[in-house]
């Protein structure tokens, strides 16, 4: 018997042994004993020169093997969202006035603090009366834009002479007002 008939029949063995496992009863009787059967020692099989043994089966080179069909889907619909554009037109209205544009004159800081080498900080708030907003208001240098009837100027100063400057504010209405203020350093009183 050759090696490969003994290995069929060693793994036929093993299968009906198996099979009979799996359904012998479940009280176990004795079986007697029986010597180990003999077996055979492995020996190698030998060729004879002109018998050559056939290399085993190697996958084919990549330029042999043939191309795999690609499957052709159509292309999914994606609607383009519309686009709806709206026109802004800006409505010109001419702004209304509530009277004649005007402020209070300022007497006073409304507020100050000390800054550093005889710098301060200097508050102003403005009451701004009539006309209509956004105010554009100028003092001396300083220009801004507000919509608020009681801006703050927030401004510097050093040593001790009066604050001399001018305020004034242009309404949206075309309207301006305009006033010279003097106050004198209220941290050198």
């Amino acid at each position: 018997m050759n090696e490969r008939h003994l290995l069929l029949y060693l793994a036929f063995l093993a299968l009906v042994a198996s099979i009979l496992a799996c359904n012998a009863p479940e009280r176990v009787t004795p079986v007697p004993q029986s010597p180990p059967p003999t077996m055979t020692p492995y020996v190698p099989v030998t060729l004879s020169p002109q018998e050559t043994v056939p290399p085993p089966p190697t996958e084919p080179p990549l330029e042999t093997l043939l191309p795999t069909p690609t499957q052709w889907f159509p292309p999914t619909y994606t609607p383009t969202p519309e686009v709806t554009r709206l026109t802004v037109t800006p409505i010109l209205t001419t702004p209304v006035s509530t009277g004649p544009l005007d402020f209070l004159e300022p007497e006073t800081l409304d507020h100050w603090q000390h800054l550093s080498d005889g710098e301060y900080e200097c508050k102003i708030i403005l009451h701004i009366t009539g006309g209509a907003p956004p105010y554009t208001v100028h003092h001396d240098l300083d220009v801004f834009t507000t919509w608020e009837s009681n801006p703050t100027l927030v401004f510097t100063a050093r040593g001790c002479s009066a604050l001399v400057h001018t305020i004034s504010v242009e309404s949206a209405d075309g309207q301006s007002a305009k006033h010279d203020y003097w106050i004198p350093a209220p941290w050198c009183q």
